[in-house]
């Protein structure tokens, strides 16, 4: 999503409280901790001693530096309070949704500086202090953030039981081989679910189906791919950028049911427990768009 003005006032960001905390029961707040600036959403039905999935979800490119076109749009949307409270009443998930800076659109991309920041608050904080279970870790991301899971998946072994990319992207083949190498590795491959949209008119569909066939060419035994690949999505919901006709796959995938159960599916019993070392990719030869 390559958004360059607000969609509204952007919202405060909080400190770590017993009442932000309160505050994220059921709703979608921003906070700073360990660090990291993100938003916390906690499910309202957990129950006194269980853990709960967890949700890392990546914005897109034009949503770097600021919370408020994050939240007028896709997940973070669904999330934040007064949007849809059948969807947040039933939401299983601890959701963490971390702020990349302003510096991650002009480079086009998630800094391995803030996602290693953000492995490390959830297995340090979010999987202990907030009960987030270590073998129910699951990665999400959209547009620059599709590629920042990608990436993110491939650099952090051992950590998310299933990754779901939207309208995301590798950069070039190179990068989609090594990415796809490192997922389907040994028995410790991670499931992986794609969306994509053949009208996309900013990241076109090659981006996801190079990455599905470099996948599918790694795939050890075992390994799953599921490619939900639409024919036609809207644009962003943002009125000024409806014009990018394809690329608001996002908005469909998220209210897709189904995503969420195939998520709940996958278990990774060899994940959490020590948190495993970075292994940062190569530099890919090009950059995307």
């Amino acid at each position: 999503a390559f958004f360059e003005s607000p969609a509204g006032p952007e919202p405060s960001v909080e400190k770590l409280s017993p009442s932000s905390l309160a505050k994220a029961q059921g709703s979608l707040v921003q906070l700073r901790h360990r660090g990291v600036v993100f938003g916390l959403f906690l499910p309202t039905a957990q129950r006194e001693g269980e853990a709960s999935p967890v949700l890392v979800f990546l914005h897109g490119r034009g949503e770097s530096g600021g919370f408020a076109v994050a939240n007028a749009q896709s997940l973070p949307w669904l999330l934040s309070r007064g949007h849809n409270a059948s969807f947040t009443a039933s939401f299983p998930f601890i959701v963490v949704a971390p702020q990349c800076p302003q510096e991650c659109a002009s480079e086009n991309g998630w800094r391995s500086d803030v996602l290693r920041g953000v492995a490390e608050l959830v297995h340090d904080w979010v999987t202990t202090d907030l009960r987030g279970d270590p073998t129910r870790v699951y990665l999400t991301g959209q547009s620059m953030g599709g590629h920042g899971a990608w990436t993110f998946a491939a650099q952090q072994p051992r950590f998310f039981a299933a990754v779901a990319v939207v309208c995301g992207y590798a950069q070039g083949s190179e990068q989609e081989e090594e990415i796809a190498r490192r997922l389907a590795r040994g028995h410790s491959s991670t499931a992986v679910c794609v969306y994509h949209s053949a009208d996309d008119s900013v990241i076109p569909v090659s981006a996801a189906d190079g990455m599905v066939k470099a996948l599918a060419a790694a795939a050890a035994q075992g390994s799953e791919v599921r490619y939900v690949r639409y024919q036609h999505a809207p644009g962003p919901p943002i009125s000024e950028y409806s014009a990018l006709v394809g690329h608001g796959s996002y908005e469909i995938a998220y209210r897709d049911a189904a995503l969420y159960e195939w998520l709940l599916r996958h278990q990774c019993d060899k994940c959490g427990r020590p948190l495993a070392r970075w292994h940062e990719l190569p530099p890919p030869p090009f950059t995307f768009g």
